[in-house]
């Protein structure tokens, strides 16, 4: 299946912070949906596909690398990176969506790699509106690609998490709504501050960014490691169980936050072995 990820195209007046998702189960594709209600009303989630078993290790971790692959290219943009230039002055998206392009082009590259896993695409797969910090997903067409309207702009539908958690595994729907927790939380703040920040600008979206996917790898090392350590797996764990992951301050604000406490989880090798143990069969 197409992987799908973060990055979208968003709708005029419209910002979204989203997860990368892996283990997520093809959606029910709408093939030429005329409007956003349309698309919204005939797509429906779709079933969740397991990942307790130890042969699902490969693929969380999978998932992992994916997400600090995404992590780092937007923390590129935190401490140094700038928005490439317009290649058309006349037809200019704007610098944050200059930003997105540029991490797509680098993430699908990666993909491709050994490192990447071979190959795939990446598209938005659940996000947060930062007009009113609402969860949102994004329907597919039949090839697993975002659905457009006719202005070419990504159409988002409005998601409960209770039909997150109906859409994936507990392991990725925990991950999915830690990541785009962090986002609801940031931006409620933002809402509530006297001293409010664009989030649309590049340099605020990348470091909201940053922040959620930072949250969600700590939830989803949680998970690889409890699964690890089950008596099924019998993983029997790290001389140090966690260590430290430093999570950014949010735009706008100077204090420094907490570094995060997060599981050490198996290495590749070790992955491998417990993905072949007899819990790990299906």
């Amino acid at each position: 299946m197409p992987h799908r990820w973060s990055l979208p195209l968003n709708a005029p007046g419209m910002l979204t912070l989203t997860a990368a998702l892996l283990l997520a189960a093809p959606a029910s594709a709408v093939s030429s949906p005329t409007t956003q209600k349309e698309a919204c009303k005939k797509q429906k989630p779709p079933a969740p596909t397991p990942c307790d078993q130890c042969s699902d290790l490969p693929k969380l971790t999978k998932e992992l690398n994916e997400q600090q692959k995404l992590r780092d290219e937007f923390q590129k943009y935190v401490d140094y990176k700038l928005p490439p230039y317009a290649k058309d002055p006349n037809n200019d998206p704007g610098a944050t969506r200059r930003m997105r392009d540029d991490v797509e082009a680098i993430f699908t590259a990666w993909m491709k790699t050994p490192a990447g896993g071979g190959g795939g695409f990446g598209q938005a797969e659940m996000g947060t509106d930062v007009d009113s910090c609402k969860l949102v997903r994004y329907p597919k067409d039949d090839e697993g690609k975002n659905l457009k309207d006719k202005k070419g702009n990504d159409i988002v539908c409005e998601v409960t998490k209770a039909e997150i958690k109906g859409m994936y595994c507990p392991a990725v729907a925990d991950m999915i709504l830690t990541h785009e927790g962090q986002h609801q939380t940031d931006c409620q703040n933002n809402k509530k501050s006297s001293q409010k920040v664009d989030l649309a600008d590049w340099r605020n979206y990348a470091a909201f960014d940053v922040r959620g996917y930072t949250a969600g790898i700590a939830n989803l090392r949680k998970s690889i490691a409890a699964l690890a350590k089950s008596k099924k797996c019998g993983w029997k764990g790290s001389t140090n169980p966690t260590k430290k992951m430093p999570m950014p301050p949010a735009p706008g604000t100077k204090d420094k936050e907490p570094d995060l406490d997060v599981d050490v989880i198996p290495t590749p090798q070790e992955i491998d072995t417990l993905a072949k143990t007899l819990g790990g069969k299906k």
